[in-house]
């Protein structure tokens, strides 16, 4: 599905805050994101598994209340919702497939080790998982995901360094994986260091046009490098994937878009916002 025009409501304070929803909006996410916890069909696409979660925690809450559920308007703030407090959404969309090449070791000790820490990641005690895929890693130096899942473990616990070794080390084994390439951007980011951030936002990009994160993390960072042309243009182009992919983070790309336009606003720089806005074919109706 292509993209062509889209129109983007931007509204002042457009965030949801968490102490404002109201007990419905609560209740409804609540309960998508428990169905989001529970999918397991392989076969279905991941957006399309979490829109079915978010239309049917609406249906069921106002069809149990007898009134009639406006779909269209109760969704966009549901999804804002889980964006926001759902650890499960982002789990789901950001794991990756168990066929890969490199998901697997043929070394039984070092796959036992992986799995361990596979669980204790599940429970979020990462020094313990530290120490199983550091296991893995020793019985098998080729088992890129116990690689990918230590750079994860030592990120959780701010080892930045750490981290990025262990990334790096994933990526000489596989250097177009896609777990390593934007998890070192989003760790050299934790860590401060813009410049190398934005390098493998930018070779993440290369390998994975149709990817919105990349170009999504690029954006950000390169907006607050004061380089605002290219980081509205970069998250414009995030919103516009997400929206293409019926994916539920269009709605921070746009929270994200609204905040630029509030800044750039208040920079006299609402010239430079239209521009860009225009050069994407993005309309924006201010309410």
């Amino acid at each position: 599905m292509k993209v062509r025009f889209l129109t983007l409501l931007l509204f002042i304070g457009l965030a949801l805050n968490a102490q404002q929803k109201s007990g419905a909006e609560q209740e409804i996410s609540t309960k998508a994101c428990d169905c989001i916890s529970a999918i397991n069909d392989k076969n279905l696409p991941k957006n399309k598994a979490i829109r079915n979660c978010i239309e049917k925690s609406i249906t069921d809450y106002y069809s149990n209340k007898q009134l009639k559920a406006n779909i269209n308007e109760a969704y966009t703030k549901i999804e804002s919702s889980l964006v926001k407090g759902c650890t499960s959404l982002k789990s789901f969309v950001f794991s990756e497939d168990e066929n890969h090449e490199y998901s697997k070791s043929k070394n039984v000790l070092a796959q036992l080790a992986y799995d361990d820490g596979m669980d204790y990641i599940g429970e979020n005690d990462y020094e313990n998982a530290i120490l199983k895929f550091k296991k893995a890693t020793k019985l098998d130096p080729k088992f890129a995901y116990a690689w990918d899942n230590l750079g994860i473990s030592y990120k959780k616990t701010k080892q930045y360094d750490k981290a990025i070794d262990a990334y790096k080390k994933s990526l000489n084994i596989d250097p177009e994986g896609k777990m390593p390439l934007l998890n070192l951007a989003i760790t050299y980011s934790l860590a401060n260091d813009l410049n190398s951030s934005a390098v493998y936002y930018k070779k993440y990009i290369k390998i994975y046009r149709n990817d919105p994160e990349g170009y999504y993390g690029l954006g950000l960072i390169q907006y607050a490098g004061k380089d605002y042309e290219n980081g509205l243009g970069n998250l414009i182009q995030s919103f516009k994937l997400y929206s293409a992919q019926q994916s539920p983070y269009r709605s921070d790309a746009a929270n994200k878009i609204s905040y630029m336009y509030s800044d750039l606003k208040k920079k006299n720089k609402l010239d430079l916002f239209n521009k860009v806005a225009e050069q994407y074919n993005l309309n924006v109706q201010m309410n």
